[in-house]
């Protein structure tokens, strides 16, 4: 009986901790004056911090299989493995696409992370809202020159593969 059970509680503690991280990006994570201009290249200006924009496209052959409202998750990290933990997950609720972006070190979520150096950016569309290794039903995209520097900006990204 215990076996049986251990596969379920450790289901219910990754879907809660999933949970927990989605309403709290939600409280100020997703807010809607980020959203780009809805053309190429409407990433949101730079105030002069330090920041990685660009604008995120879905390839049209995926638009029919991706829900109408998607989670989009972009995401900056150190390392190149989707094991490792990402220093920044922005998670944003009904994109639309195109959508522009901008990370700063505001949007940090692993804590004692910093914003600097070079980044590894990525982007996903994942129906649990899950990060780590893409599971299937997830639709990923990933920017072809990384990693990128802290501070660039046209770091666009197009969600083409679907696992």
């Amino acid at each position: 009986m215990k076996a049986q059970r251990r596969p379920y509680m450790k289901f219910w503690t990754i879907l809660t901790i999933a949970a927990l991280m989605i309403g709290m990006s939600s409280c100020g994570g997703g807010k809607k004056e980020e959203q780009g201009t809805g053309k190429p290249g409407g990433a949101p200006g730079t105030s002069g911090e330090a920041s990685i924009s660009g604008t995120i496209t879905l390839d049209p052959a995926l638009k029919d299989k991706v829900g109408k409202e998607p989670l989009l998750m972009i995401m900056a990290s150190m390392s190149p493995e989707p094991n490792k933990p990402a220093v920044i997950v922005k998670r944003v609720a009904e994109a639309s696409f195109p959508y522009g972006y901008k990370l700063t070190a505001e949007d940090i979520t692993l804590a004692g992370s910093s914003f600097q150096g070079k980044m590894y950016v990525s982007a996903r569309i994942d129906p649990a809202g899950m990060v780590g290794a893409p599971q299937p039903g997830t639709f990923e995209g990933v920017y072809p020159g990384n990693p990128v520097p802290v501070g660039s900006s046209k770091i666009d990204i197009v969600i083409n593969k679907a696992y």
